[in-house]
């Protein structure tokens, strides 16, 4: 949820404070989750470390928090058709190739990946790409294995609607029993019995916690079988990744590789190199070694689903 909306509904609870950052400072300090900031001094290292207060949200939560918070460091990087594994693309030294068009002697352009190194990596283009295509041919899974994902996804997904038809009924006793505590301060602050301070404290604890468990009841409530339809209807795509690949667009060609060999993918020697494919599309590594590629497996089956999605949001047309 961007950090906007959120402040929208701060607003909504009585939070008067404004600015762009006051939001941000409030996920990112740590009295919230019983820690305090100490600065180094001396021979002694700075850190967080515990308070005597209570914490107010699990370490857990505030670690996802800040995960989401942190901004990646900004690489730029110009997307060209004619060369979509720039910046993905890794030397042998492990900086990422760049790409750039080099003249022949008819006046034609031919592009190459290239390390910034001097002496590294000078890779065709056409190669690396024909390479590429022939593996991603031999990733396409026969229709058995296919089959077998998806029995197994759909057992995974019945597993978790269950779980969360369970949640959401403990989520939304917990909401009638918040809301009724609202309700009796609110009550007591109409018959004068609290202040309005006091008011004011508890129904924003109230009101924040009421937010957190609809947001909770919503989430949990996602309909999964519209996924899995959506998976049942894409998933025969798996037995022809050379297609899928060749569909893509070009971010879409990124974000396969990327997936694929976990940001992984290295060329040296005329070959591509990794130490991490998913294991589901490496059944043909002893072929893949013919035509020029080098294997280690990785295993992990979420591929399936998110091959999907790019489908589904329309960076692949397969159609």
């Amino acid at each position: 949820m961007p950090l906007n909306i959120i402040g929208e509904e701060a607003k909504k609870m009585g939070y008067l404070r404004k600015g762009k950052m006051t939001i941000e400072r409030i996920l990112k300090n740590p009295s919230y989750v019983g820690m305090v900031y100490a600065r180094a001094f001396k021979e002694h290292p700075g850190g967080l470390f515990p308070a005597r207060h209570e914490p107010l949200i699990d370490l857990t939560t505030w670690e996802m928090v800040q995960n989401k918070l942190r901004r990646p460091e900004k690489t730029r990087t110009i997307f060209d058709e004619n060369i979509p594994l720039r910046g993905i693309l890794k030397c042998h030294c492990g900086q990422p190739l760049t790409g750039a068009p080099s003249r022949g002697k008819a006046g034609r352009y031919y592009y190459y990946y290239k390390c910034k190194l001097p002496r590294h990596s000078n890779i065709s283009a056409i190669k690396a790409h024909d390479q590429m295509l022939g593996i991603t041919e031999l990733m396409s899974l026969e229709g058995s294995d296919v089959k077998y994902i998806k029995e197994t996804i759909e057992k995974g997904l019945d597993k978790e609607a269950v779980l969360n038809k369970k949640a959401i009924v403990g989520k939304r006793e917990e909401l009638d029993s918040v809301q009724d505590k609202l309700n009796a301060v609110e009550e007591k602050f109409i018959s004068d019995q609290i202040t309005r301070e006091t008011y004011d404290r508890w129904t924003s604890n109230y009101n924040s916690q009421i937010f957190s468990l609809k947001a909770a009841i919503q989430r949990m409530g996602t309909d999964i079988n519209k996924a899995f339809k959506i998976l049942a209807r894409h998933i025969d795509l798996l037995t022809d990744m050379k297609h899928v690949y060749t569909a893509s667009d070009l971010l879409g060609k990124r974000e396969f590789v990327k997936l694929v060999f976990d940001s992984n993918l290295y060329y040296f020697e005329g070959i591509y190199r990794t130490p991490t494919m998913l294991q589901m599309f490496d059944h043909n590594a002893l072929k893949m070694k013919d035509q020029s590629q080098k294997l280690w497996s990785r295993n992990d089956f979420s591929v399936a689903k998110h091959i999907v999605e790019l489908v589904y949001t329309g960076r692949i047309q397969c159609f």
